[in-house]
């Protein structure tokens, strides 16, 4: 059975660099406005859906160490939260191939 094929199947879409944009606002004077924060793709937007809904459907799978394969879902997991407090963190993850790292490692996880 292949629990994890609903994220794995981003593997090659997210497989890439700039996957998304900053956004910096500017005013008239030039004075920074607001807050930057990174416009994602589409396909960022869908995985992180697909992941939440994974997480809403397989609780324990948060829990680091509690099932094979849960170690990533929680880091996957903790990628999302740290963007919410620190815009940008998710861009680099995904940037320096560590979003793909740990799918590929979910799919291993599969194939076992």
């Amino acid at each position: 059975m292949e629990r994890f094929s609903g994220l794995t199947k981003f593997i090659d879409a997210l497989d890439m660099e700039d996957l998304g944009e900053w956004i910096t606002e500017y005013d008239s004077s030039g004075r920074l406005v607001g807050t930057p924060y990174v416009d994602y793709w589409d396909v960022v937007h869908r995985f992180c859906d697909a992941l939440l809904d994974f997480c809403d459907d397989n609780p324990g799978y948060e829990e680091e160490g509690a099932y094979p394969g849960s170690d990533y879902i929680h880091a996957l997991k903790n990628a999302l939260d740290r963007e919410e407090r620190c815009p940008g963190v998710l861009l680099g993850y995904l940037n320096n191939g560590t979003i793909v790292e740990w799918l590929k490692a979910l799919e291993a996880v599969d194939k076992q």
